[in-house]
């Protein structure tokens, strides 16, 4: 092994780990906390350590499979593997030997799962050979090609009238035939012109598009055809080939050996019109009006009723694929003693509508919503609070990650295993998937290599595995604490975008310029230093949100959560409805903000005077004649306050914020870093009864400050990194109007976090 080159900062780091384990048997004998919680973060259980994809890019052998094994839990710690068969590459990189779900591959299964109960590790289920998720291997393309994906394409015909025109419909299921004025915009759906696949009809005057939309197929995906991941009969076939396979041979190890099921990747990246042949159907069955005059509306504006009939659309798809791939997959696993994982593709970008349709709906049905935390260091950052805020609404207590995959190797070091994982420890993270094992770290596809086989990073992932088991152990379940509900503009996503965007915007990025609320994430966590939760508007309306005295409960069998703040985020469209109740809770005393953009469009049809009269209730503005760059509050008797802030800072949000609520956790001075690498913050969570905060400095610079929690604590201090755990000293405890609070000193080193632990 090559001499490894570690920077001042690296030994800071790993001199601090090795002081700790050193005087981590010297836990304080005052130290309340009970024996079993001591022993758990000293050792954590290996169900909360790192249980990272292994990829197979050669032939397995038993050899091969027991070696690697052995030295991914005794050289890195990890405590089980995800096993990641691969195809094999045009360029000649290797595949996965033997052929994927072949009989020699299942024994090669079946050793990797004799060897993890000779190891006492755990295997989590990878659903299939490479990825996306939904190919079977090439099954289910060559078994069933009429159950793979499909597009919707517009074929158009640009004619001026009067004239007769006849034309052959394209090839494909026709989905709908319009003609719209393209002065006028008026729309006269045709398929009362068509016999026998010709179209003949008299053309009026003027100019006219003739749109067809045709359904096609659109399955190549990398390897192989790809299932229809929005219609169900297609997903059971697929299920058929590859759960079921699995199940059939080694159903003894599910929920023992094999407790968790993994998908990858499924949504729409790389093909954002994938539809199916069901939609017509499902669409009128949600919004009560045939879809079939409207298709023009997802590519161009067709006046007033653009926004919420192309909101009707994408919600429409967002739910197909919802109660499609994931839904069926969840009740799978739910039916044979797993848990089920997997993430769909740009759950972190700015606009769900092009590549997971919603992702609050895409994790219904999942047990263990998945942040997919690669490309590089701190990309999506701001939007991973939509995942654990998703696994907040349905009270589910472990939120995954997927992490480092396609991370340059160049900067990859022993402290960028630490900085994005503290990141999203802090955004709700509590169970990790490192990215990753490679059965030939020779020749790594997506680098880097997390393994005992990396020169860099080798001695490094004994303590890391620690770190995490340790940090999970204490995240994982119980209910946050967060004062702020910030509202997601899904409305205002999906009245927005259209196929074929002309400025070529990266996938998952195409929004409004109105869309500012992955900034306010930013903000919230980064530099305001106030946890929050990402509302979504429709689930908003269920009565398990309710309204009293000023503020917003979230009401959880366990997941608990109190707002006494609404942010209303930068957007145009929004539903009635949803505003309605944002006005019963002003009225009731609560803050309501608006930032950038007051709405003035609704996402019902034709109720877009609903929404400007009740903004103008609310805020006392006229969202279409406020033109105003300074901040406007309006009140009430009741104290409730609703405050348009057009252009949001840390500053002004901070000070709106911390001049209606008292934060659970404050910081004096709040920190201002030097750099954007890295980042200074914390979660709080209440877990048996326990406060729980943990603080994480991801950053190069020390932290000093003064913390200050609602509250009378007695609290302990847990150190992950090394384990120990001794009675937080130099307490402070103070009573201001009628409120406790406990203050403390905090330092951190750089690239090091710490728990405190309420008695």
């Amino acid at each position: 092994m090559n001499s490894i080159k570690i920077t001042r900062l690296q030994n800071v780091l790993f001199l601090c780990i090795f002081m700790g384990f050193l005087i981590s048997s010297c836990i304080s004998k005052n130290t309340p906390l009970p024996e079993n919680l001591v022993n758990d973060f000293r050792n954590p259980p290996k169900q909360y350590k790192p249980m990272p994809f292994w990829h197979i890019n050669g032939e397995l052998t038993p050899q091969g499979i027991r070696k690697q094994m052995k030295d991914a839990k005794e050289l890195a710690g990890f405590s089980g593997i995800s096993l990641l068969p691969l195809a094999p590459k045009k360029n000649g990189k290797p595949g996965t030997t033997p052929k994927f779900l072949s009989k020699e591959y299942l024994e090669r299964f079946q050793d990797v799962l004799d060897t993890a109960e000779e190891l006492d590790m755990q295997v989590i289920l990878y659903d299939d050979n490479d990825f996306p998720s939904g190919m079977a291997g090439g099954k289910l393309g060559e078994l069933f090609p009429q159950h793979t994906m499909k597009r919707l394409d517009k074929v158009e015909r640009s004619i001026k009238g009067p004239a007769n025109f006849e034309d052959y419909v394209p090839d494909g299921k026709l989905l709908s035939v319009v003609a719209m004025n393209q002065k006028t915009l008026e729309r006269i759906e045709l398929s009362e012109f068509l016999k026998d696949g010709l179209l003949s009809w008299k053309i009026p005057q003027g100019a006219w598009k003739i749109m067809y939309f045709v359904m096609v197929k659109d399955s190549y995906h990398k390897a192989f055809p790809v299932v229809d991941y929005l219609d169900t009969t297609a997903v059971r076939k697929m299920i058929e080939l590859t759960y079921d396979e699995y199940y059939n041979r080694f159903g003894t190890y599910f929920g023992k050996t094999i407790k968790m099921t993994f998908f990858d990747d499924v949504g729409f990246w790389k093909h954002p019109r994938t539809w199916t042949g069901l939609f017509n159907g499902k669409f009128e069955e949600l919004n009560g009006y045939d879809p079939k005059p409207y298709y023009p509306a997802l590519w161009y504006d067709i006046g007033p009723k653009t926004q919420s009939v192309r909101h009707a659309f994408f919600n429409t798809r967002a739910e197909l694929l919802a109660e499609g791939f994931p839904k069926l997959v969840g009740q799978w696993t739910q039916e044979h003693g797993v848990l089920d994982t997997g993430h769909p593709p740009g759950n972190y970008d700015p606009t769900p509508i092009d590549m997971n349709g919603d992702i609050f709906k895409f994790y219904r049905h999942t047990a263990v919503p998945l942040t997919d935390a690669i490309i590089a260091y701190q990309f999506g950052q701001n939007g991973h609070k939509l995942i654990s805020s998703a696994a907040d609404y349905y009270d589910k207590p472990v939120v995954a990650t997927e992490i480092y995959g396609a991370y340059k190797e160049k900067s990859f070091d022993s402290l960028m295993l630490y900085r994005p994982m503290m990141d999203l420890f802090v955004r709700g993270v509590n169970f990790v998937v490192p990215h990753g094992l490679w059965y030939n770290p020779e020749q790594v596809y997506i680098s880097p290599l997390v393994s005992p086989y990396s020169d860099k990073i080798a001695p490094a992932l004994p303590s890391y595995s620690e770190f995490v088991g340790r940090s999970c152990m204490l995240l994982q379940g119980g209910r946050r604490v967060a004062d702020i509900g910030v509202l997601y503009p899904f409305e205002e996503l999906a009245g927005w975008y259209r196929f074929e965007d002309p400025d070529d915007t990266r996938q998952g990025f195409f929004v409004s310029p109105e869309t500012d609320y992955p900034r306010v994430s930013g903000l919230l966590t980064n530099d305001i230093r106030q946890d929050f939760t990402v509302i979504h508007p429709e689930l908003f309306l269920n009565k398990k949100y309710t309204i009293e005295d000023g503020g917003v409960t979230l009401n959880n069998k366990v997941n608990i959560q109190k707002y006494k703040v609404l942010i209303l985020s930068g957007c145009k469209v929004i539903s009635y409805k949803t505003l309605e109740k944002i006005k019963d809770f002003y009225q009731s005393g609560g803050l309501v903000i608006s930032t950038t953009q007051l709405p003035f469009k609704s996402s019902e049809m034709g109720e877009d005077k609903k929404v400007k009269d009740l903004i103008s209730d609310i805020f006392g503005i006229d969202p279409l004649s406020s033109n105003s760059s300074t901040t406007q509050e309006k009140t009430n008797g009741n104290g409730g306050r609703a405050i348009f802030i057009p252009s949001p800072k840390t500053q002004n949000l901070s000070e709106v914020i911390k001049g209606h609520v008292i934060p659970d956790v404050q910081f004096s001075p709040n920190p201002v870093l030097s750099t954007d690498l890295g980042k200074f913050s914390y979660i709080h969570k209440i877990k048996d009864g326990r406060h729980i905060y943990y603080f994480a400095n991801s950053s190069d610079e020390t932290i000093i400050t003064e913390v200050t929690l609602t509250g009378k604590r007695h609290l302990t201090e847990a150190n992950p990194h090394s384990g120990n755990i001794t009675e937080l000293k130099n307490i402070a405890h103070f009573q201001k109007d009628g409120q406790y609070y406990t203050k403390c000193r905090l330092k951190l080193n750089p690239v090091s976090s710490i728990f405190w632990v309420s008695n």
